[in-house]
């Protein structure tokens, strides 16, 4: 059974005890805790938690939950997270394939409650964002100052200052700038205005810097006539001459950028501190994690009851390890699953290295629920013979399991990512195995070939309605068991038993037809599909009570129409395989008209990129088909696929992989 089954613990503890608990159930990572409050009265749960209570505890009071820990748990995890990315944006990074190669710190469950109870996580952080504030602050410090030099070095020769000049008694001087464009109007301007004077402090490309001196320092026409040659004053406030600030300027930018590079120094040499976040992140999630199943355990004044699920095979393991760490304080009761519980409990899948991957496929569609069965196991060589049909190239296939062998025993991948990089390499070796079968290498034919699939399409038609024909007949069988499994025997027989009878029925007609020295089967055949269709309608009467039950009869009858239109479907099998193969050949052809120049150079580029992207859309059109067939014609017949997922109070694990702790079952 592929399905993990399950037993019901109930367990009772003292209030001072709970944290304890969960550290326990939290690190074990192999019980998903029931939701006690999202039951109106959660004392009717079950009987075990009720005859608990009653034995331990007669008050019916019932605390909250203390919501802000939480929120404060959900702060302190940002505040971490933002700092390890923070830190991270100055540490060296190291490559996408070399973070492939390099797999998380491995520690154990009492490592990281041991060094986040002793970090000083508030220092730590506040010290983080401080040097990544300063750290932006001076360089932009830097940028601004380099913006006030880079106005300021022109005025470098100026020898008065702005401010000195306004302490004139009886002359009025302006400083400032005029466009260059205007330069000869203006001095043409000054020159005829025997009120003004000019010195000229620069010249540049844009304009030029003057200082004008005024006899008369209400004379308005003068201002005005300075405004229309678009002079701009020089807008600066320092007694210190423009020389004098452009030193004290560089020095404050020396200043910075050493300032700034010894942030940058301590940030890039930060890997130590780094780890110890990411640890300390893992260790406040735990926390949240603990905190968020105390919402869904029930409560009176002393007492608190924890109730999950948990896999019978770890259900001694368990009840051990809390009889060592907690002895006689808390008392555990485990129930089977009752018919009651068939419907809430939740489903962990359990497959050997082979099928695991193919368990992807399945939870596509949906995880069975606890009264099914698991599918995976028909699901993985369905799709293998599927999926290598529609592709079938030897040379693709070869191509495939070296690149993604290369990454299973190199690098470091999660369970997922190999999970999926193990599936295709499963899957190219169903290719190479079809590629043999059809002679197919990079579209070129092979010397030897079982089946020639250009010239014995017959032969492949017939055998991929063969395919669909058992994979219909096993799904009819699923249904039956299933159905037989509920006491729901009439419609067993009317959806399941008598179609498969039907199939066989119609086989042996065919088989009869073609053979004449096996005529009989002709005749054999037609009583067992005559007496199947027959047999639906007394099922239906028989399901529906009454004699009503003649439209459900009908309605199978229709179904039964669309299940032929099932097994056509299978055709695809014959037509994806071979338009694949065809397509290589005429790639091959292109290449071939080239000159031999050509051939063995871009012709081998346009070689490799036409039959990279075939193999691509022969994959991506051989998924798609392969999960139709699975997911419509073979899922349809049996399968529901509302399921809930197994998820234990675990740990996060996004920075480290969680070991196991060979001193876990030690008292705390």
């Amino acid at each position: 059974m592929a399905i993990s089954p399950m037993n019901k613990v109930t367990l009772l503890a003292p209030e001072t005890e709970l944290d304890a608990v969960l550290k326990v159930v939290q690190e074990l990572q192999q019980v998903q805790i029931i939701n006690l409050n999202e039951l109106k009265d959660w004392k009717t749960v079950n009987n075990e938690t009720l005859e608990l209570i009653d034995d331990y505890d007669q008050t019916n009071e019932k605390p909250l939950t203390d919501q802000e820990i939480l929120q404060e748990l959900t702060k302190r995890r940002q505040r971490i997270e933002r700092a390890i990315l923070q830190i991270e944006d100055y540490i060296t990074q190291p490559s996408f394939f070399e973070k492939l190669k390099q797999a998380k710190p491995s520690v154990t469950f009492n490592e990281i409650e041991m060094s986040g109870s002793t970090f000083d996580e508030y220092h730590i952080v506040d010290r983080v964002n401080h040097l990544t504030e300063t750290y932006n602050d001076l360089g932009e410090k830097i940028i601004s100052t380099k913006n006030q030099l880079e106005g300021l070095r022109k005025w470098k020769p100026l020898t008065v200052t702005p401010n000195e000049l306004n302490r004139f008694q009886y002359v009025r001087a302006l400083v400032g700038t005029i466009p260059s464009t205007n330069e000869d109007q203006f001095i043409n301007y000054i020159r005829e205005n025997v009120d003004l004077e000019h010195e000229t402090v620069f010249i540049d490309e844009h304009d030029y810097g003057v200082i004008i001196f005024l006899k008369d320092y209400e004379d308005k026409a003068i201002i005005q006539d300075l405004k229309d040659y678009q002079f701009t004053p020089f807008e600066y406030t320092s007694n210190k001459l423009p020389a004098e600030k452009i030193i004290e300027l560089e020095e404050s930018i020396k200043r910075n950028k050493k300032n700034r590079e010894d942030i940058l120094n301590e940030l890039k040499n930060s890997h130590s501190l780094l780890a110890e976040l990411k640890l300390q992140y893992e260790y406040v999630a735990n926390l949240s994690f603990r905190e968020q199943a105390k919402l869904q355990i029930a409560r009176t004044q002393h007492l608190v009851s924890v109730q999950g699920w948990l896999e019978v095979e770890n259900t001694e393991g368990f009840l051990s390890l809390l009889k060592r760490n907690f002895g006689e304080k808390i008392v555990v009761k485990v129930a089977d699953i009752s018919d009651a519980d068939l419907d809430s409990v939740p489903t962990k899948l359990k497959n050997n290295g082979l099928i695991e991957p193919f368990e992807m496929l399945t939870t596509m569609y949906g995880l069975p629920n606890y009264r099914e069965i698991d599918p995976t196991p028909l699901v993985m060589p369905f799709f293998f013979i599927f999926f290598g049909m529609m592709v079938a190239d030897f040379g693709y296939g070869l191509l495939l399991a070296t690149v993604t062998a290369i990454p299973l025993k190199l690098l470091k991948l999660n369970r997922s990512q190999k999970n999926t990089v193990k599936l295709v390499h499963i899957l190219s070796w169903s290719i190479i195995l079809w590629g043999l079968i059809y002679g197919s290498f990079f579209g070129f034919t092979m010397p030897f070939q079982l089946i020639d699939i250009n010239n014995d399409i017959t032969i492949v038609m017939i055998l991929s309605i063969g395919i669909g024909f058992v994979h219909l007949l096993i799904a009819f069988g699923l249904n039956v068991y299933l159905k037989a499994q509920d006491r729901k025997f009439a419609i067993a027989f009317t959806e399941g038993l008598a179609w498969i009878l039907i199939i066989l029925g119609i086989i042996m007609l065919i088989i009869g037809n073609f053979f004449p020295a096996l005529s009989a089967l002709s005749t054999v055949g037609g009583v067992i599909a005559g007496l199947s269709l027959i047999g639906i309608f007394i099922g239906s009467i028989i399901d529906a009570g009454s004699i009503t039950g003649i439209g459900g009869g009908l309605l199978g009858l229709i179904n039964g129409v669309s299940y032929f239109g099932d097994v056509i479907s299978y055709s695809r099998l014959m037509a994806l395989g071979l338009s694949g193969v065809s397509i290589a050949a005429a790639f091959n052809m292109i290449v071939a008209y080239l000159p031999p120049v050509g051939r063995f150079t871009i012709g081998a580029v346009i070689f490799m990129a036409l039959h990279i992207f075939n193999l691509f859309l022969s994959m991506l059109t051989a998924a798609v088909h392969s999960l139709r067939l699975i997911f419509v014609e073979f899922f349809g017949k049996f399968y529901t696929g509302n399921g809930n997922p197994f998820k234990p109070l675990k740990t996060e694990e996004k920075y480290v992989d969680l070991q196991q702790n060979t001193n876990s079952t030690e008292e705390f």
